[in-house]
């Protein structure tokens, strides 16, 4: 009875998945990847940047790539509520669980349900007339350009309608826990762990000597206001998604959709952590 209950979850098992074909050995990944699923009888589909709207509803999203990839599908993934499971192509890969040459491993795993899921809160960033969900971070930042003669961009910062400073400087950073070890901590910010309720700002090169980092409730709604200065972008987990006149206000709030990953059961945030970075020996 154990095999045919097995037998049954293997087929209605159903896989997506997301190449970077960017990457290096994505042909030889790719065809040991398909080897594994159809040998465990594993229903699984492609999908690419084209198609995602067509493709709503799956046991997990294989993903084969880096950090910026995951960060690329974490829109689709979160709003349809599939959980990644990542496999590491590029350089840190921390948002990933398994590395290129433990494919197998991670699939099989996955088949057998020895993973767990693990949720991360995003941030839901409103703008305009349009809204985006964020896994690391919403960023204020100071555009380049020949128009704009000013080094330096002002911005209002609000937590509940509550005034908290103007930050002059290049810019702020809006960032989850999951983003905490991304451009928020090249900056200066505090390392928050996955599972506290709080988002963090942290200011990018701010032209004052009393500005620091905030840590504040996820349950509390943050509010920026562009005062005047260079040319401003949002940007979206690293993506450029709007300019920013002066006067308009960019609105972060939790979001109601989580991104959700597949982790071994083992997995631990903190030796993740020392791993990726290399901040201590790993015995």
């Amino acid at each position: 009875s154990a095999n045919i209950c097995y037998s049954l979850i293997r087929c209605k098992m159903k896989v997506l998945i997301y190449i970077n074909k960017e990457k290096e050995g994505v042909e030889t990944w790719n065809k040991s990847t398909v080897n594994i699923l159809t040998d465990n009888g594993i229903n699984f589909e492609y999908v690419s940047d084209s198609d995602f709207s067509s493709v709503t509803t799956a046991d997990a999203l294989l993903v084969y790539g880096g950090d910026g990839t995951i960060l690329r599908l974490n829109d689709f993934a979160s709003r349809n509520r599939i959980p990644v499971l990542g496999i590491n192509a590029g350089r840190l890969g921390f948002l990933s669980e398994f590395e290129k040459n433990e494919t197998e491993t991670a699939i099989k795993a996955l088949i057998r349900g020895d993973l767990v899921k693990e949720t991360r809160t995003t941030l839901m960033v409103s703008f305009r007339d349009k809204t985006y969900i964020a896994l690391n971070d919403a960023v204020l930042q100071r555009i380049y350009s020949n128009e704009h003669t000013s080094l330096v961009v002002n911005v209002k910062v609000a937590i509940d309608k509550n005034f908290i400073d103007e930050i002059v400087g290049d810019g702020l950073i809006v960032s989850t826990p999951t983003g905490s070890t991304a451009y928020s901590l090249s900056a200066g910010g505090a390392i928050l762990t996955p599972e506290l309720n709080a988002f963090s700002i942290t200011p990018i090169c701010a032209h004052s000597l009393h500005v620091r980092p905030i840590v504040y409730s996820a349950d509390s709604v943050c509010s920026l206001q562009v005062n005047e200065g260079s040319m401003t972008g949002l940007f979206i987990d690293g993506v450029l998604v709007e300019n920013v006149s002066p006067k308009e206000e960019v609105i972060i709030k939790k979001s109601d959709y989580n991104a959700i990953f597949f982790r071994k059961k083992e997995s631990n945030f903190f030796t993740r952590l020392a791993t990726k970075f290399k901040t201590a020996e790993i015995k």
